[in-house]
């Protein structure tokens, strides 16, 4: 069994960076929802939550998804194409 770390193929940072892009995409859309609060708060939620704990908790989960997507980058070696 080789102990090299798997290469980095174009497909995989293709697969990456759409990864990345969806996550980011998340986290404006939480910053969107933080700054748009409407007028009425409870308006459309459910008792218990809020459209500031919602906005927290996208932030949250995209900050993680791309902690972890930064590991697996690190686990792969780059293929530099000549």
């Amino acid at each position: 069994m080789s102990h090299e770390p798997p290469i980095l193929t174009p497909e995989m940072e293709s697969l990456f960076f759409r990864i990345e892009h969806a996550l980011n995409t998340a986290e404006g859309m939480a910053m969107m929802i933080g700054e748009n609060e409407p007028a009425d708060p409870q308006a459309h939620l459910r008792p218990g939550y809020s459209v500031q704990k919602i906005s927290v908790a996208m932030m949250a989960l995209s900050q993680h998804g791309r902690r972890l997507l930064h590991e697996l980058r690190e686990q792969h070696v780059r293929v530099t194409l000549h």
